[in-house]
């Protein structure tokens, strides 16, 4: 006999869930505060690497890991030790600077204490999220049309809405314990839910809007590609096997990136080398 839809597990978590939504209720903890200057920082177009050091050096965690990426083989090809905190950051870059203190903040988030009870899921979607940042990098790079922090930004954000349906889902046991109902919700709704909270952090448009290409993603091939283009391009690649990457290329959003599976290799190693700088700068 079929369940009724009021008797599956998951009907009362997606009914408090669209409730929570509507009323503007969802939302996850706050980033650190040095993550929100730093950004509000960046906006000013005469902010230079003094100031941002300023913000950065209070934060003693932030500042080992931008020595590390710094003395990264991938962003030191000379070898010298850099041993100066402006030295390093005017090596990485500003917007790099801002990526890394995101991806600090977005890992202790996900990795948190109080998630202890569903690690393995949470260690998943921060896995997966690691991978389609670094991926969305690459495809902006080698397509020169997007910005490339700005992507991998937006690649690491993409599935945040995944973790807080994941944390609300604890309060609903026979819905967690039910995978592949978890997985069809998490699908289904962490684009609005993510939407909803990072519009809430104060991220830019073209950052939640990078979130649900469904709804905001536009076709037109006469317009200039946005992260949303890159992210869908990237999400598809991440769908198929590596191997065959070339064959997954075939979706017009590459052609408005202006990329074709000739690309595939060198989007393949920018995505590798990139992936493993930032795995371990946040070792």
């Amino acid at each position: 006999m079929q369940i009724a839809d009021t008797e599956r597990p998951e009907f009362e978590f997606v009914k408090q869930l669209g409730c929570d939504l509507a009323a503007n209720k969802v939302n996850l903890p706050s980033f650190p505060a040095v993550v929100i200057r730093i950004r509000d920082l960046l906006e000013d177009e005469e902010c230079d690497i003094a100031q941002v050091s300023k913000i950065v050096s209070v934060d003693a965690v932030l500042v080992s890991k931008l020595f590390i990426f710094a003395n990264s083989s991938y962003h030191n090809r000379s070898g010298e030790p850099v041993t100066s905190l402006e030295v390093a950051m005017s090596r990485l870059g500003l917007q790099l600077v801002r990526n890394t203190a995101l991806s600090l903040a977005v890992k202790q988030l996900m990795l948190a204490e109080k998630h202890k009870t569903i690690v393995a899921d949470v260690r998943q979607i921060w896995s997966s999220s690691m991978r389609l940042a670094a991926l969305s990098y690459a495809i902006a790079e080698k397509s020169g049309r997007v910005d490339e922090e700005t992507a991998f930004m937006c690649g690491l954000l993409h599935q945040i809405g995944k973790l807080y349906i994941l944390t609300q889902a604890k309060d609903y046991p026979d819905f967690l314990g039910d995978k592949a109902s978890l997985r069809e919700v998490q699908d289904q709704w962490h684009a609005p839910i993510g939407c909803s909270i990072v519009e809430a952090w104060g991220f830019p448009s073209a950052v939640f809007q990078s979130l649900d290409p469904n709804k905001f993603r536009d076709e037109r091939m006469q317009l200039q590609p946005a992260p949303v283009d890159v992210v869908y391009a990237a999400t598809g690649l991440l769908s198929a096997d590596e191997s065959t990457w070339s064959e997954s290329m075939q979706d017009p959003v590459w052609q408005k990136l202006r990329l074709s599976e000739n690309d595939a290799a060198t989007i393949a190693g920018s995505y590798q080398a990139k992936l493993a700088s930032i795995q371990q700068s946040l070792a």
